[in-house]
Parts: structure tokens; sequence; C-alpha cells
């Protein structure tokens, strides 16, 4: 025997069937979004830009460049917007483990993200656990600079500090030494695992920008891994031009650490319109 619903049952049942498809579309595109997880950002207010100025068309200009560059299979990218009174320079930089769609979605909210945090400020960088972005009204492309800079550090205390202290450093100056013969271009990023304990290993991290030399690489990394905090379960250096980190517990993908060929940095711009934009990448 077949029992037909009422009317009024059908249009409520197929209502609620539409309510729960879009709520479960909702909820699948929200888990499955990924934001950028901001850590910190550092833009002196010395130099100032006056709202709706050239500088900011071309702050604006460079910011949506870059994150439509960000939509290839592209880790690094460098570009330049404007003329010669108002050039803006920038670049992003991802983790050297990560997929492309996650670089993608982390620069397209840094790039939103620092002009709130700084809205008028013409030299800015802001760090995030998955990239950094950065830009300045003064050509900085290829130069080694550890300041401004954050140290960050887990709040946990490990067991035999000072042997911990000692693997970390050694660990991470494995990486940064296996960098210092890299040329100007190829991917400057490295990850390794040691044993602190029979049941307990260390994670390292090392990255570059890839516009800078090995041995201008090397020098950055040095400098971090220094200032690395001491008898922590965990910590990171955060520099413009590099970045070391260490846990406890593993953090990094694996698989995508090759070094690609080397790509050519991009000479200081000559005069051009005031929204020309021009740059190069690094996969």
């Amino acid at each position: 025997m077949t029992m037909e619903l009422p009317q009024p049952c059908r249009f409520n049942l197929c209502l609620t069937l539409l309510v729960l498809y879009f709520l479960i579309g909702f909820l699948s595109h929200t888990r499955t979004e990924a934001v950028a997880t901001y850590l910190y950002h550092n833009c002196p207010n010395t130099t100032t830009f006056i709202p709706n100025s050239t500088y900011q068309s071309n702050l604006n200009h460079l910011l949506i460049y870059l994150s439509s560059n960000a939509t290839r299979d592209v880790e690094f990218y460098n570009a330049t917007a404007g003329n010669s009174v108002d050039t803006v320079y920038g670049l992003f930089l991802c983790h050297g483990d990560l997929p492309a769609d996650t670089c993608q979605s982390c620069i397209a909210d840094a790039t939103k993200d620092i002009v709130q945090r700084c809205p008028t400020e013409r030299v800015a960088v802001g760090w995030y656990d998955e990239c950094m972005l950065r830009y300045s009204d003064q050509y900085f492309f290829g130069s080694m600079v550890t300041d401004p800079n954050a140290i960050l550090g887990n709040t946990q205390n490990i067991s035999d500090q000072a042997r911990s202290d000692q693997l970390v450093r050694a660990t991470t100056n494995d990486l940064a030494s296996g960098i210092i013969n890299l040329s100007t271009g190829a991917k400057k990023f490295g990850t390794k695992q040691a044993n602190f304990t029979a049941l307990q290993n260390v994670y390292t991290l090392a990255q570059c920008t890839p516009d800078l030399s090995g041995y201008d690489c090397n020098r950055c990394l040095q400098s971090a891994i220094q200032n690395l905090p001491s008898g922590k379960q965990g910590g990171r250096v955060l520099f413009p031009s590099c970045v070391a980190r260490f846990e406890i517990y593993p953090f990094y993908l694996t698989g995508n650490t090759s070094a690609p060929p080397p790509m050519l940095v991009p000479p200081p711009p000559t005069p051009k319109g005031a929204n020309t934009i021009t740059g190069k990448a690094q996969t």
C-alpha cells in the first residue's frame, strides 16, 4: 500500500531538504577555506602617505597584483608598481612545503590584513604561519636584512634544556650550511628532524627569500639561529629575509623541498607610468 503525503507536508519536506543542502554546502566551504594565521607585523609610522594619494593607488595595485600571482604554482614573487617618485616595491614568500592553494589563501588574506594594521604606512612587513608579505617605498630586493624582527617562543619549557638547545642549533645549522652554495633565485628552504630522546624528536625549518645569494641566506639564518628561544619546547625567529623554527611536533609537510632552476632578480626599475607593474616569480 502506498501512502501519499498531504500537500503541505510535501512542501515542508522539500523546504527542509533545501535548507539542509545549503547548510551542508556552507559548512563544507567553511571547513576547506584556509585563513592566514597572523603572527606579527611591523610598520613604523616614521614614513606615511596621504589617503587617496598616488602612493596609496600604487600600493593597492601592487597588492592586487601580488595576490593575483599567488594563484599560480608560485611560492615567491616580487613586483614593482609606480614611477620613480611614488614607486612601491613588494614581495610575498610562502613556506616551501605548502601546496599552491594554501599559499594562495594566505597571500589573499595577508594583502587585506596588512592594510588594516598599517593603513597609512609606506613600509610594512607581516608574518603569518603560512606566508610573509612585505612592501616598501625603497628598493630592497636581494638585500639581506634582519630588522624589524620578532622572536616567538613556546610558553612550555623542555627537560634537559642545555642538550635541547645544542641539538636545535646543530640541526638548524646543518640546514643553513646546505643552503650556502645555492645561487640567487634558487629555492632556499629546508626541514630536518633529529632524535632528542627515544620517544621524542625535534623538528626544524629554515627558509630565506630566494632573491638572496646563498652566502647572504646563510648569514641571515646564522643570526636567526643564534636568537632562537632557549630551553623551550618550540620557537621561531622572523626576519624580513629569513625565518627559522623548531618544535617537538611535526609542523611541516614533506615532499616539496627541492630547489628549482635559478631565477634572476629584476634590476631596479626605471621610471614608468604611475600604475605600471612589473614582477618576477619563483616556483
